[in-house]
């Protein structure tokens, strides 16, 4: 019996040093690894679907790093709810694509996502990188590990029973400072926190707060991770001398050490964009199974779309063309709704039909558009049809730089269209693409006419029969909000009061009047004229692609016929 107390009191007094060494030092290890040879799943996900094929829970419990994304939607008004929430993944610490927690009968998902401390948001749904919707009894998060949000907005809706959602520091959690979290529908009239000082995902458990040396990346509030670290780091065993163990590294972990490095050296290969593998590690990396792509130099779950597997593990990329309908339907037809969409293009040289439409200018990251626009370097023909449709992330279409051909036949045809941004199709510098078929380019409110006209004169060289719209040519139908002629006009000021003042514009005849001359036919029967209070004597031209940060003002041209 004293030998047993003499050993409680022995481990006691070694975690209280273990405690004062911690409380002592805000940065512990200037290398940084993380676990090594962790066991890595593609997707997980729980949905109905996935449920009556028989899902197997046991095989993706032992999962430490999804490098796809987590849904558990597992609709529990149709199925069994006792086998839906016995379901846990007690090691996952790390998402790379998002998550989407959702129509479920659960009241938290603390036991089923006990570790889980970083969604890197690679992968977005709709431009979200959490989303928690229609869960009925849920009464708390229970993501008591969950300290970094790498980029991605958040939303949280329709859980009639959630409370503390509402207390959390976001701000804390979100690494993009940009994104927006969304909260409705939840339940708003419960208590804020009665165990906590602040901000809790439970009743009884508290937000972890870091330092603010720490940048967010903590083991706790006085102890700070080392600097290539994200998702903050735990300790690898409860000693005075232990290490701290990254859960997440910033770039690039060696998959056989833990180390975490800038880039993976030129002999190995990456694995979802943050893992340096060997290629014999890569045949059996994803619990059992991988393949090499050679030619990108990475190892992945299964052979994407537009390669072909092959013996010993490979993917070899597929020539698309018609006559192997486009690797198999995999470039066929291409919709791309959203910037993540884009990746379907990554691997495809030729498609059928490509269309992209009602794309929104977003806040995120600098790399989430350098990885989409990367994914279109690959692409060298449209066969048939190629729309661009309300897309406010272009101003220029140099993105496509290898694409040579738009059309294949005298039905194909290329539309244009309501695409505010857009200044400039192609650059007279580079290759521009020829055109068969039909061609159309209508209301681009910053697209100039001379822009769209030397695009036809250019591909007319090479395709004489391209048919293109009459709105096309029309002067009015695009550029009306750019700044496509520049003429110095006189102005002088009269009236001046305290708050307003008279603006007089003297404009050239020729500006305004059409060949005829007479005042009937008037080119521009209004002005635009933009203005903004300015506590400076001058203030730089309005910026077309800022224009709402000036007010504007439409006016009847009062045109004399004094001549100027």
């Amino acid at each position: 019996m004293k030998q047993l107390i003499l050993y409680s009191i022995t481990y006691i007094l070694s975690f209280n040093v273990l405690l004062t060494f911690a409380k002592s030092n805000e940065t512990v290890d200037t290398v940084a690894t993380a676990k090594p040879r962790v066991k890595v799943c593609g997707d997980i996900r729980v949905t109905l679907l996935e449920l009556k094929r028989g899902f197997h829970a046991p095989t993706l419990s032992s999962c430490e790093i999804s490098l796809g994304s987590v849904i558990y939607a597992p609709m529990h008004f149709l199925v069994n709810t006792s086998a839906t929430t016995a379901i846990q993944f007690p090691n996952l610490r790390e998402i790379h694509g998002y998550m989407l927690l959702g129509y479920s009968s659960m009241h938290s998902f603390s036991s089923m996502f006990p570790r889980l401390s970083i969604i890197h948001g690679k992968d977005l749904y709709h431009g979200y990188s959490l989303i928690v919707m229609d869960n009925v009894f849920l009464e708390d998060f229970g993501l008591t590990s969950l300290i970094n949000i790498r980029q991605g907005n958040v939303i949280i809706a329709r859980n009639a029973r959630l409370c503390y959602a509402e207390s959390l520091r976001w701000n804390d959690i979100m690494e993009a400072k940009k994104t927006q979290v969304i909260s409705r529908q939840n339940r708003d009239n419960c208590a804020f926190c009665p165990t906590c000082p602040s901000a809790c995902w439970s009743p009884t458990q508290c937000q972890q707060r870091c330092s603010p040396n720490c940048q967010g990346n903590c083991l706790s509030e006085t102890v700070c991770c080392p600097e290539q670290c994200v998702g903050g780091c735990h300790y690898s065993n409860i000693t005075v001398t232990s290490s701290l163990i990254c859960n997440a590294c910033r770039n690039m972990r060696i998959y056989a050490t833990g180390l975490c490095v800038e880039k993976c050296a030129d002999n190995m290969l990456k694995a979802g964009g943050s893992l340096c593998i060997t290629h014999q590690e890569c045949t059996s990396f994803f619990l059992g199974t991988g393949f090499i792509l050679d030619e990108i130099n990475e190892c992945v779950l299964s052979c994407p779309p537009g390669f072909t597997r092959m013996p010993r593990s490979r993917c070899i990329r597929c020539i698309s063309s018609p006559a192997n309908n486009y690797c198999h339907g995999a470039c066929k037809e291409r919709h791309i709704r959203s910037i993540g969409d884009f990746r379907s293009l990554k691997y495809c040289s030729r498609v059928h039909t490509l269309n992209i439409y009602n794309i929104e200018t977003v806040d995120a990251r600098k790399n989430n558009f350098l990885e989409a626009f990367s994914a279109i370097s690959s692409l060298e023909q449209i066969d048939h049809e190629f729309t661009i449709h309300n897309v406010k992330i272009f101003s220029a279409l140099s993105v496509f730089s290898r694409l040579r051909r738009i059309g294949i036949t005298s039905n194909s045809s290329m539309t244009i269209e309501e695409n505010e941004f857009l200044t400039e199709l192609w650059s007279s510098t580079q290759q521009q693409p020829i055109i068969q078929g039909s061609l159309n380019i209508v209301r681009n409110a910053r697209l100039c006419l001379k822009n769209i006209v030397n695009f036809i004169n250019y591909t007319m060289t090479y395709e004489t029969d391209l048919q293109v719209t009459r709105d096309t040519r029309n002067e009015y139908a695009n550029g009306y909000l750019a700044s496509c002629e520049s003429n110095f006009l006189k102005i002088s000021v009269d009236k001046v009061r305290s708050i307003t003042a008279r603006i007089n514009v003297a404009i050239p005849k020729e500006s305004f009047l059409r060949p005829s001359g007479t005042v009937e036919h008037l080119r521009r029967p209004f002005l635009s004229v933009y203005y903004k209070i300015t506590r400076t004597r001058n203030e730089t031209h309005v910026d077309a692609m800022h224009s709402n940060k000036w007010s504007r003002v439409v006016e009847k041209v009062n045109y004399n016929l004094t001549p100027h």
